[in-house]
């Protein structure tokens, strides 16, 4: 039996074979007074080989991850893996449950939560059943976002860039096999609570990536998020395939990155589009004024060029809503400079 606070787990993550069950959350609410939270779980565990841990639901409205990791259950056995993969579908089963990006138990943001609490409530508890049981049994992590509700993302890899030189060079060597049209890139700034850091802080391997949003499922980014994942699968040796990737641009989200705000209440009309190559003094948006008819309140223009990497859902902002976000191009070349 493993366990972590509230959470345990009799699961059997070791023997060869294929698999499912679950990690139980011990939550005492008005719903699950006399109920265990079920967080589901899958092993398919072959030949001798490196361990992979791929994770989505941690924010619960984001999909295309989801169902990748249902397809790979579907579509792989142990007799064609040389390794062991371990699946975890829906991490903030909460949150999924909810089709939220936060947990309804506890308002934990997964994603803010590593490495975990015994006692600070059921995000945390999962997270660390995740930082003491799961990331010490693997060597690569693959973890699937979205934009979830509120926004689009170019379809990425996303690799944070931390302070062990030879574990960046690795997980830089997974964004390229992952080839994704793009890699969002962001240093690891230290205040923690992402499942990046706590892999990094355990020297693992990682790497996320972002694929469609707007809390709906996209064939597009499903398709390449699961050639991908198979692409890196073989790369590491655990199935036989092809090993060479499309070419992938790299993109800064980190400082240089910049967003386009509004600064009023209104109605945005964006006028770029999804991964478009900007210039500085491009015409980003057109802010309009609900309750005076024809009245623009303010005009957005970029000050810096770069892609449009990620993109809002909603047009009716308020002072401070971002309505996309500007991200630099790096050279290949230059991506560890950061």
């Amino acid at each position: 039996m493993l366990t972590f606070g509230a959470v345990r787990s009799a699961f059997d993550f070791d023997s060869p074979g294929k698999r499912s069950g679950a990690i139980e959350l011990e939550h005492s609410d008005n719903r699950h007074a006399f109920s265990a939270v079920c967080v589901p779980v899958g092993v398919i565990c072959g030949a001798p080989g490196p361990t992979v841990l791929l994770a989505a639901g941690n924010h619960g409205d984001e999909y295309e991850g989801q169902v990748i990791l249902h397809r790979l259950m579907q579509m792989l056995e142990p007799e064609n893996l040389t390794g062991r993969l371990i699946l975890l579908p829906a991490l903030n089963t909460p949150a999924v449950l909810d089709r939220a990006r936060v947990s309804p138990l506890d308002q934990g943001n997964m994603n803010r939560s590593f490495p975990g609490s015994a006692d600070a409530g059921p995000t945390q508890a999962i997270a660390g059943f995740v930082d003491a049981h799961l990331i010490p049994r693997a060597d690569v992590i693959l973890d699937f976002h979205s934009g979830g509700s509120a926004t689009q993302y170019v379809d990425c890899g996303f690799l944070c860039i931390g302070p062990d030189a030879a574990l960046n060079r690795a997980n830089l060597e997974l964004a390229k096999v992952f080839g994704a049209p793009f890699a969002m890139i962001c240093p690891i700034d230290g205040a923690g609570g992402d499942f990046d850091t706590a892999a990094h802080q355990q020297q693992t391997r990682f790497l996320a990536c972002e694929l469609g949003g707007l809390g709906r499922f996209s064939k597009h980014s499903f398709e390449i998020g699961l050639q991908a994942t198979l692409r890196v699968l073989a790369y590491l040796g655990l199935i036989e395939g092809e090993k060479g990737a499309p070419a992938t641009r790299f993109i800064d989200i980190g400082d240089r990155s910049v967003h386009a705000t509004a600064r009023h209440h209104g109605l945005a009309q964006i006028h770029v589009r999804l991964g478009d190559a900007v210039t500085k003094g491009t015409h980003l948006a057109t802010i309009y004024d609900l309750h005076n008819f024809g009245s623009v309140l303010n005009e957005l223009y970029s000050d810096r060029s770069g892609i449009i990497a990620v993109c809002r859902r909603n047009p009716l902002v308020t002072p401070g809503d971002h309505l996309c976000l500007i991200a630099p191009e790096i050279p290949t070349g230059k991506v560890l400079d950061l």
